[in-house]
């Protein structure tokens, strides 16, 4: 009787868990790009007070919203509104500012607030700016007409602040409210303090301007684009249309010619540094070291295999050569040098070893040594603690889908990992260097935010981000994997499959991918968007499954090197093994494996669905790149070549050279407005297709960029992909 009742409950308990799992809603693409359901919460613009005590934070009013500043004090843990958003009043206009930005003044007096910012390419860089002051509970507009200005930014002493407007450089004295122009001859070709189209998208860089420490000099950038060739598009929006036009230099087109000036602002003289006598080059970073005459210049060759770092004289304009870093193939640009407070040496990071790691360098130039060693990867490299004799950096050293942030010894001795749970982490130290706030994600974990010590130690939770929706929806997780290509080559992978998975059944596949040189798609960490939309998918019966090729980042130099001047070479040859690979599994229907991508990945899918058709039955193509050439001279250039030297890379690389071996079902997006991978690349792929009489089906987005933002957009663009998968894989 006793074992009756026990197999009774044992199968009562085995139909509720059933009818509860049930329960579990199906996503619709409307939950993923309409609602806020899926969205969490964040920690806003947080950053730290000057002496490291606490940190700041925009925090928005559920009624009003409007923006406050919110204080964080590290010790106690005690959270106050520093700055009432709604007390933030124009006192030209009488409105309230709302504020999306600030930046704090060295002294912790003054915060210079950003509102109102308007989309320059891909960011909000044309704002209004205010200068308020905490004692005196003042507020002041940095530009006194009713023009938005770029790239603010308080001295700093906190007595002026400079900003560009119409390509010149100015300066405000906030104590006297008076303006004064520091350049002159800004216009539509050339450009102070900002960057053209490509420096800014290639280079990461849209700031192009640097207080000195001791805020009596402005090093800038002055860039001349006449050379640089135009590109136009139609706006049909106007009743008669418009010509929208950029300066965008293709592969092998004419370069900005580029300079490096230092304004004197009690002077008012400009002394141009030395930057050398080739001009076809470009200077993707500078920074001033801890003494206020010497600023740091890295210079890149055309070619971008050969980066020098250069110390220029703020007076004289004298430069000298510091190092030089090159490659057989390419060098990337460095955002991880660090100069030391004892203004003799500086940390760096090359891949000269074969991996990115650590080095330390005295100021003359000559290596002291290196600090991290092995056959895994440096990210992010976050300052040096020199109280304490430690420099803290990003790496994946615990794994390569992973990022971990570490902290090692000026004497390369003691690595420490900070944290440890599986996933990706991102730090924001406090100036004091005693304490960080932490950003974690993983496969199955969006974004958490937590406060430590500079040891690794949990102080408190800043923000959990508990995503309530995701226990209602029947969510399936990313499984990692591994597998062998057939000459030998392990290739990291990952896949979701549906949740309720049967290994008797045969599944279609989509493969999401990217591929780029460097890049990296296998990753644990939170996606939000796409993998919810995968889940979608996996919903109605699909697996998903993505992986990195040979040129991929993470894995040393030697293996992303594979890319060089055939970007598209091991791309389409390792998706084609993927192919191959998913086919023998007992579970997938080989007959039904497709392909889908953005930018790099619409590249890719083009050249699955021609070059690689055997493969691939179906392929959606979003704002893709169908030959080379029609890309920015910096990107393109730096993984190919110029294609004056290397046509027949180009010719091997570019997908309008195989549409004669297209079948299956293709599916080609664009936006029409798109600045960065111009939508001629679909036209000129469309164009071959039509030609060849082969079928295809297109949309195109009117007015959108490469992004395709707009009102219901993602709605409109995920429920087409989604039909389209659903009618043809």
């Amino acid at each position: 009787m006793k074992r009756y009742f026990i197999l009774t409950f044992i199968l009562l308990s085995f139909f509720v868990l059933n009818i509860f799992a049930g329960d579990k809603k199906l996503l619709t693409v409307s939950d993923i790009f309409v609602s806020q359901k899926f969205h969490g919460k964040t920690l806003n613009h947080a950053k730290w007070f000057p002496d490291g005590k606490s940190f700041t934070f925009i925090k928005y009013d559920d009624q009003s919203n409007f923006p406050s500043l919110y204080k964080h004090e590290v010790k106690s843990g005690d959270v106050s509104k520093l700055l009432d958003g709604a007390e933030i009043i124009n006192p030209q206009t009488g409105d309230t500012i709302l504020f999306n930005d600030y930046e704090w003044s060295e002294s912790g007096k003054k915060i210079l607030l950003k509102a109102d910012s308007r989309r320059v390419w891909r960011r909000f860089s044309l704002a209004y700016f205010y200068v308020y002051d905490l004692d005196q509970k003042k507020l002041q507009a940095v530009s006194n007409g009713d023009e938005r200005i770029l790239h603010a930014k308080l001295s700093p002493d906190a007595s002026k602040v400079g900003y560009v407007y119409e390509n010149n450089l100015f300066i405000k004295d906030i104590k006297t409210d008076s303006v004064q122009q520091l350049t002159k001859d800004g216009s539509e070709t050339i450009i102070n303090g900002q960057f053209d189209w490509v420096y800014e998208e290639e280079f990461g860089i849209a700031n192009g301007w640097r207080w000195s420490p001791d805020s009596k000099k402005i090093a800038f950038w002055r860039l001349d684009q006449s050379m640089e060739p135009e590109f136009s598009w139609i706006d049909y929006q106007p009743l008669h249309g418009a010509v929208k036009t950029i300066r965008y230099p293709k592969a092998g087109d004419n370069n900005a010619f580029v300079k490096i000036g230092v304004i004197h602002l009690q002077s008012g003289k400009t002394v141009w540094m030395d930057i050398g006598a080739e001009s076809d080059i470009y200077i993707p970073r500078i920074q001033w070291t801890n003494n206020p005459n010497k600023l740091s210049i890295q210079r890149l060759n055309r070619l971008q295999n050969k980066l020098d770092l250069l110390i220029a004289d703020a007076n004289s304009g004298q430069s000298k050569l510091i190092l030089s870093e090159t490659d057989s193939c390419w060098i990337d640009y460095l955002d991880n040098i660090e100069f030391l407070n004892n203004k003799k040496q500086f940390v760096w990071t090359s891949e000269r070893d074969g991996f990115q790691h650590i080095y330390l360098y005295n100021l003359d130039g000559s290596l002291a040594r290196q600090l991290t060693k092995g056959k895994w990867e440096v990210g992010n490299v976050y300052g040096v603690n020199e109280k304490r004799r430690l420099v803290y950096f990003s790496a994946n050293k615990v794994n390569i889908t992973e990022s971990h942030i570490n902290s090692i010894k000026l004497n390369g001795k003691s690595l420490k990992r900070l944290t440890k749970k599986k996933g990706r982490h991102r730090a924001n130290f406090s100036p004091d260097w005693e304490s960080f706030i932490l950003m974690f994600s993983n496969s199955h974990t969006p974004a958490q935010y937590s406060l430590l010590s500079d040891t690794g130690a949990n102080i408190r939770t800043l923000e959990e981000n508990k995503i309530e929706a995701l226990d209602e929806y029947d969510i399936s997780y990313p499984q990692f994997l591994t597998f062998d290509t057939e000459d030998g080559v392990t290739l990291n992978a990952m896949i979701i499959k549906p949740t309720d998975f049967d290994k008797n059944k045969k599944y279609p596949v989509l493969i999401y991918g990217y591929g780029g040189p460097g890049s990296q798609m296998v990753r644990n960490s939170w996606g939000r968007s796409n993998f919810l939309w995968h889940n979608l998918l996996a919903q109605k019966g699909y697996i998903i499954f993505s992986l990195d090729n040979r040129g991929t980042g993470g894995r040393g130099k030697a293996f992303k090197n594979l890319a060089y001047r055939d970007i598209g070479k091991w791309m389409i040859y390792d998706h084609i093994e993927g192919a191959k690979y998913l086919a023998k599994l007992p579970y997938v229907d080989k007959e039904r494996i497709g392909i889908w991508g953005w930018s790099g990945g619409g590249y890719l899918t083009l050249m699955a669905l021609t070059k690689g058709s055997d493969y691939f039955k179906t392929g959606i193509a979003v704002a893709s790149v169908s030959d080379f050439r029609f890309y920015d001279s910096i990107w393109t250039e730096r993984y190919m070549g110029l294609p004056q030297d290397n046509a027949a890379g180009y010719d091997s690389t570019s997908a309008l050279n195989y549409v004669d071996k297209y079948k299956g079902n293709l599916l080609i997006i664009h936006g029409a407005a798109d600045d960065n991978v111009h939508t001629q690349n679909s036209m000129q792929f469309i164009e071959k297709m039509q030609s060849a009489n082969k079928q295809f089906n297109l949309m195109l987005y009117p007015g959108k960029n490469h992004s395709l933002l707009g009102r219901n957009t993602r709605l409109h663009l995920y429920t087409l992909m989604t039909d389209f998968i659903l009618k043809n894989l």
